[in-house]
């Protein structure tokens, strides 16, 4: 992957940073995006990527976020974690124009716990249905 460019912006109070990146995504982990995540285990948590929606075709970028919230809630449930445990995601979105209707999904999941947030804008994924991926952490709590 390569980064084009950054742009900034700054949604109720929280700054966001795009990154705009030039190809299909795939992440560190060699996992292009699609319907199955991974998950890695990691010293004190875990990291799943690659979370889709199952079946995205047809479905707006809200319904899809959705989801894809609830397949990692199940995900994590089958490790022993809840939502209330992620402290960091990363949303990739292809289309940031519709974005905003995920806002309501977003704050109901993660208001409460404010995990850190990157959101990458992307050109396309593997799945051209695909709207919204995300990877979500669980690390350990360094306090």
């Amino acid at each position: 992957m390569f980064v084009t460019k950054e742009k900034f912006a700054v949604h109720a109070g929280t700054a966001l940073c795009f990154a705009v990146m030039g190809n299909i995504v795939q992440n560190s982990a060699g996992h292009r995006s699609g319907q199955h995540a991974r998950v890695d285990r990691t010293a004190g948590g875990i990291r799943i990527s690659g979370l889709c929606a199952p079946r995205p075709e047809g479905e707006t970028i809200a319904e899809q976020c959705r989801t894809a919230l609830e397949a990692g809630a199940t995900l994590l449930a089958d490790y022993g974690y809840s939502m209330q445990d992620v402290t960091r995601v990363t949303y990739l979105v292809s289309d940031t124009r519709d974005f905003p209707s995920c806002f309501p999904t977003l704050r109901h999941v993660f208001s409460s716990i404010s995990p850190s947030v990157t959101l990458m804008w992307v050109r396309k994924f593997s799945n051209p249905h695909v709207k919204i991926e995300f990877e979500l952490g669980v690390e350990p709590d360094q306090g």
